[in-house]
């Protein structure tokens, strides 16, 4: 694999970043995925088939993410400079290959036998082991490379009505999926910014799912400082009995 030494690029001060968000989100899914492969009972039946859950729906969100890469933010980097894509494009082909090998070998383990069981989930873990890192290196590149390209291209109105198409174009559902990954992966101020955001421009309904999202996925004092953050009417959602 290409190495690279180019060094974390963060935003430069008011400008927005287009991957951050969605990459601390894809990260923290990537690595739990992984995690949860590597530590399943072979034994145990029920925990094997959350398990294999978890990676389909991470191999669906990462599908999701590849495809609105190439139809909103690679045209409007060509559009910056001609032939700015090319190494990435060729990176999503390859990835669109690897997510079809992950999920072969999870039917595989679906369909194992219990003797083979043990084995079959190693063999998981460590071809999605490399899919984590072969996606860091990946994203690495186009937070250095490619927001240095976008930020010298657009203004931040426009980054921002690119990101707009881009979100228009996701189905509800797969956005309250991919929220029990963004609310944990970001940071207090990036957390509280993004619901504040959310808060203007949803239903309060579905403002209020968001919140029950949150109050699954963050540890109490994470959401106690979210609340906090967000002010007058956001109160605690009660706990089920």
């Amino acid at each position: 694999m290409e190495t690279t030494t180019t060094e974390p690029l963060p935003a430069p001060a008011g400008r927005r970043d287009l991957y951050a968000g969605i990459r601390k989100a894809l990260r923290l899914f990537m690595s739990r995925t992984m995690c949860e492969v590597g530590s399943t009972d072979p034994a145990d039946r029920a925990a094997v088939a959350a398990a294999l859950d978890q990676v389909e729906r991470l191999m669906a969100l990462c599908e999701v993410h590849l495809t609105h890469e190439d139809e909103f933010i690679h045209p409007a980097l060509e559009r910056a400079r001609a032939g700015a894509t090319a190494r990435v494009a060729a990176d999503h082909v390859h990835h669109a290959e690897a997510i079809a090998d992950v999920r072969e070998l999870a039917r595989h383990v679906a369909e194992s036998p219990e003797a083979n069981l043990g084995a079959a989930l190693g063999r998981l873990y460590r071809t999605l082991a490399l899919f984590v890192a072969d996606n860091l290196h990946h994203m690495h590149v186009e937070e250095t490379a490619h927001n240095a390209l976008l930020w010298s291209a657009y203004t931040d109105a426009e980054l921002d009505a690119i990101e707009g198409a881009l979100l228009a174009a996701i189905p509800p559902a797969v956005k309250m999926g991919a929220m029990q990954w963004f609310l944990p992966a970001l940071n207090a101020p990036e957390r509280a910014g993004m619901l504040g955001g959310m808060r203007e421009g949803m239903p309060p309904e579905a403002f209020r799912a968001v919140l029950d999202i949150a109050q699954r996925t963050l540890a109490p004092r994470d959401h106690a400082r979210l609340v906090r953050d967000l002010g007058p009417g956001v109160a605690p959602v009660a706990a089920a009995a």
